[in-house]
């Protein structure tokens, strides 16, 4: 059965309006209900799993427990029956927007932690009804916008995995096959062991870092034991604190990783609080982040999200010569979405297992012991992080992998932990490099509060080597402008209420570069976060106010006909607005039998030629019903032909306001 032969078919009541994509599991669709226009997605399994009695019964069975799972993050299941040529099919929310892979990366700090915890809290609802993903990965996390046009991130396929697992033969088992994205799955999945709800965990660590850094922390697998590179090393945006953060939550033992979604959730959310940042100075954490304006992301509606497929892994299965596919899956030469990007960035790089030389002195006043032949020995550490350390040696180095006592002392107070011999530096090494012959020591199972303590240690001795920058006036005083527009984008951006859109991305781009200078310059830590904090109003003010459907949402809640109608004017669907006027009316009850009420009293005194009046009656309509589309043509109509007599509405309302200078002109 081809993958478009169901376009135009019917399900019930429902039509297959267009094909979506295809996983391993099956074929999914965009189906309608003809007579209001509402749409779902339903997953067609595929015939060669379908003709298969054990599979079908494990469908039904799964949908059946993802029917009472309800949750504002989760794509919510509706029902399982058969469809079209008998085919068992998954009628499900439509999440329409944008699958993480394809957001631009990195992000800022703040920004990725708010769409990963809200995936968290989708994952903690369905493992507290037992109900586990195991295949979670960039392409199955949705960010879409609710009713009222906020951000909300759609967790989609659960109970996928389950079922494909369910599909393999003893046979593929005992050669061991796996069921997974091969960059997200946990290393307990590759290994056949037993698997529970931190594998989960593990895959939203995955996720996270690659929403923070623009990389994945392992490539397409995990090699050893080796750590992936800290997140604030590869983007200084990040602070210290969420980087352990996440490494903790990228453990190759579920042991050491959060014990479950809540617990990560919550470290997240602590390490972003701005009210933490005093307790947090004084135990070792950094300075905290402003929270950003949110950024609003439209999806093209012929652009459908695309799904990464579960790849079925073999353990003799290996990356192929030329940079052709990962695992069999096509990577495009051009426009190759930041996930394919990352994966095909690693995916025939060698690996670098040997550290460099070690380069970086330690921090002034760190003092380093380690325990050798039951008595402790001082040494010259340098290359200090994280995970641990170079400590310079004379004399025979420790064996690899021998683990030592360990013990750093810093500014009065001291900790000791255990370390592994990782690796040598030794004499003829360390005269071609001009350093110190000895041992790189990792810090053997680190628990947070070390990690934490170590991440403070570096954050003071670096901000102590360099002084904090005077103020700049120039960006203070812009800043105090841009402050009195703070919740007005159309005045952050100087724009009149019936700008177009045009005018609209112009001057955002203008206001960017013009904030794009202040970042080269030597700023003190509190203007820079400020500075960073605008631009991400200004980017919110761009994608609200810059495409048609997220600017009719925000001006039908400010009362704004006059943008509007721009956004009517631009193009924008009826089908596309009903569902935002349906929601705006549903939040306001009684509103639209008042409005028709208004309007009909309106329509009579068009009809005996009152038209100052009528004009009147549609306005008031139309700010209780404003994504009446209809209403709004006939009302702009109306004006167009009677200039002149625009009646006395408040001045939101009124087409052409003189725009005012923007606070970062």
């Amino acid at each position: 059965m081809s993958a478009s032969c169901l376009e135009g078919h019917r399900h019930g009541p429902l039509v297959f309006r267009r094909w979506l994509g295809a996983g391993a599991l099956g074929t999914v669709y965009l189906a309608e209900y003809p007579p209001t226009g509402h749409r779902f997605a339903v997953k067609v399994l595929h015939p060669h799993l379908a003709a298969r009695p054990d599979v079908r019964q494990r469908f039904y069975s799964e949908a059946l427990a993802l029917r009472e799972l309800a949750h504002p993050h989760v794509a919510r299941v509706l029902d399982a029956r058969p469809g079209p040529g008998g085919l068992p099919c998954l009628l499900m929310e439509y999440a329409d927007g944008e699958s993480f892979s394809r957001l631009p990366m990195p992000l800022a700090p703040v920004e990725a932690v708010e769409l990963l915890t809200q995936a968290l809290e989708a994952v903690e609802a369905a493992h507290a009804r037992g109900l586990m993903h195991w295949d979670l990965s960039a392409d199955n996390l949705v960010l879409t916008r609710d009713a009222q046009g906020a951000r909300r991130v759609k967790v989609l396929d659960f109970g996928a995995s389950a079922i494909l697992s369910a599909s393999l033969s003893p046979e593929e088992r005992a050669r061991g096959m796996v069921v997974g994205s091969p960059a997200f799955i946990a290393p307990e999945q590759w290994s056949g062991e037993t698997v529970d709800g931190r594998a989960d965990v593990y895959a939203l660590g995955v996720v996270g870092y690659l929403l923070l850094t623009g990389r994945l922390p392992f490539g397409i697998g995990r090699a050893g034991e080796l750590a992936p590179p800290e997140p604030h090393v590869l983007n200084p945006c990040v602070p210290p604190v969420l980087s352990t953060v996440l490494l903790r939550a990228l453990a190759s033992r579920p042991g050491e990783r959060f014990p479950d979604a809540r617990t990560f959730r919550e470290a997240l959310v602590h390490c972003m609080d701005p009210r933490t940042r005093a307790a947090e100075r004084a135990s070792a954490l950094v300075d905290d982040v402003e929270l950003l304006v949110d950024i609003d992301i439209v999806l093209d509606e012929d652009e459908a999200p695309t799904h990464q497929q579960p790849i079925l892994l073999l353990p003799e299965m290996r990356v192929p010569e030329g940079n052709v596919t990962i695992f069999g899956q096509s990577i495009p030469a051009d426009g190759a979405t930041p996930l394919h990007q990352a994966l095909r960035a690693v995916a025939h790089a060698e690996p670098v297992l040997e550290a460099p030389a070690p380069r970086v002195a330690a921090p002034a006043g760190l003092e380093v012991r380690l325990r050798v032949d039951g008595g402790w020995v001082p040494v010259a550490a340098s290359d200090v992080s994280v995970d641990g350390f170079f400590a310079a040696w004379e004399g025979t180095l420790p064996p690899l992998a021998a683990r030592l006592g360990v013990e750093l002392s810093y500014e009065g107070r001291t900790v000791t932990c255990e370390g592994d011999v990782v690796r040598h530096v030794t004499g003829d090494e360390a005269r071609t490099w001009g350093v110190a012959a000895g041992a790189f020591i990792h810090f053997a199972e680190p628990e947070a509060a070390l990690r934490q303590w170590v991440a403070w240690m570096l954050e003071e001795s670096t901000q102590a080597q360099r002084p904090e920058p005077r103020p700049d006036g120039e960006l203070a005083r812009l800043l105090a402008r841009a402050a009195e527009s703070a919740q007005d984008p159309y005045a952050l951006l100087g724009a009149r209420p019936d700008a177009d859109f045009e005018e609209i991305r112009r001057r955002a781009s203008a206001a960017l570069r013009r904030l794009e200078g202040f970042r080269a310059r030597a700023l003190p830590s509190s203007q820079r976060r400020a500075l960073e904090s605008l631009r991400g109003r200004v980017e919110s003010a761009r994608c609200t106010l810059g495409e048609p459907l997220s600017r009719a949402g925000f001006d039908a809640v400010r009362g704004n006909l006059s943008g509007l109608a721009r956004c009517v004017a631009a193009g924008l669907p009826d089908e596309e607005v009903e569902p935002l006027r349906h929601a705006f009316l549903s939040a306001r009850p009684g509103s639209e039998a008042r409005a028709r009420a208004l309007f009909t009293q309106g329509h009579a005194l068009e009809v005996q030629r009152a038209l100052r009046a009528a004009l009147s009656r549609y306005a008031d309509a139309l700010a209780l019903d404003p994504l009446n589309v209809a209403w709004l043509r006939h009302y702009q109509e109306l004006r167009q032909r009677t200039q002149g007599l625009v009646p006395s509405m408040p001045p939101v309302l009124h087409s052409s306001p003189r725009a005012d200078p923007s606070p970062l002109s």
